[in-house]
């Protein structure tokens, strides 16, 4: 669903058939990014195909980002249970060293920093964070303004002006697409796909990350929320619709919440909505009586209420006697 792209053309899709080769391929490497020579080959296979051979090239960027949008919903569902969060909080310091750096040139890191990192130990009240949760980041590419996942951050270095820089290599990607990026600008903490319940913390006004099928590209890209049209769920999952404007070209496009990555910023608002809901399940479990002594209740409010009507049965009698008591009676003459 939503606006064909700009240009005119048809939107990129995946065939079925490729969609199922796909998913084989990623549950024989059990979830894991399978290699860029993996990769590179369904591109290409993909691409000779006689549906698309002299129509359209497949480019293995859309092979990648399709692998990871998956392992993000399968990761997703996999890591959260109902009416529980799965938050990693974010370290202020554990970014990357070049915050804190006073030389003016490129400095190699000593062995490459894994871009997880272990996230802290101190998690807020009422966070569900576990033992083996990891800071996860993504970073906008220069080459063409998507986002992807950082595999490692290879080195970094800081400016005579501006902020300081690290050199990132992709996940799933080699040498040859690694780039120099701003941290504070192109580099963040990794967006969260949206589960089915999760459609309440997209408002509109919010940045997020959104999938975006061109003619040529399907790739992520930052977006606005500018309005949220409220749907019933179904077996289906979340049935809401989500106009949205892309940062990039400022294109319009009514999306699907799948499609949709919100930032971890808004976890407080799940937070606040599951809290809401604990407070007024407790007051429903106060104020609520067990069934037994509710049909005890209402057997003696019966019980009451027959004695009551008697006694005014009763008085009413009493009364019509007396009356007729107070009466003269006739005197009877021969």
């Amino acid at each position: 669903m939503g606006r064909p792209p700009s240009n005119g053309g048809p939107s990129f899709r995946f065939m079925q058939n490729e969609v199922t080769e796909m998913d084989a391929i990623l549950q024989e490497h059990n979830n894991t990014m399978p290699a860029r020579e993996v990769l590179v080959s369904l591109a290409e296979k993909f691409s000779e195909s006689p549906d698309r051979k002299g129509n359209i090239q497949v480019q293995m960027k859309q092979v990648w980002n399709w692998f990871q949008n998956r392992r993000y919903a399968i990761r997703a569902k996999s890591n959260k249970t109902p009416m529980k969060l799965n938050i990693t909080p974010m370290p202020r310091d554990d970014l990357v060293a070049a915050r804190g750096l006073s030389q003016q040139v490129a400095v190699p890191i000593p062995g490459a920093v894994p871009a997880t990192t272990p996230a802290s130990s101190a998690a807020g009240a009422g966070r569900a964070t576990s033992e083996n949760s990891y800071m996860e980041f993504e970073a906008k590419s220069a080459r063409d303004g998507a986002w992807y996942d950082v595999g490692t951050f290879l080195s970094h270095r800081y400016l005579d002006k501006g902020d300081p820089e690290v050199l990132v290599r992709f996940a799933g990607f080699g040498p040859d697409e690694d780039e120099w990026l701003n941290v504070c600008r192109q580099v963040r903490q990794r967006s969260l796909p949206c589960e089915a319940s999760e459609c309440v913390a997209v408002l509109p006004g919010d940045l997020i990350l959104c999938f975006q099928e061109g003619k040529d590209q399907a790739l992520y890209f930052d977006a606005h929320v500018l309005d949220a049209q409220r749907r019933r769920h179904d077996v289906r999952g979340c049935r809401c619709r989500f106009l949205v404007r892309y940062d990039h070209d400022q294109s319009e496009e009514i999306v699907p919440l799948r499609k949709i990555c919100r930032r971890p910023e808004t976890d407080y608002r799940l937070l606040q909505l599951h809290a809401a809901n604990d407070s007024a399940a407790n007051d429903q479990k106060e104020t609520s009586v067990d069934p037994s002594t509710a049909s005890a209740q209402r057997v003696a409010a019966s019980a009451l209420e027959t004695t009551q009507q008697q006694q005014h049965n009763s008085d009413v009698a009493m009364a019509v006697l007396a009356s007729q008591a107070n009466v003269s009676q006739p005197v009877k003459t021969l």
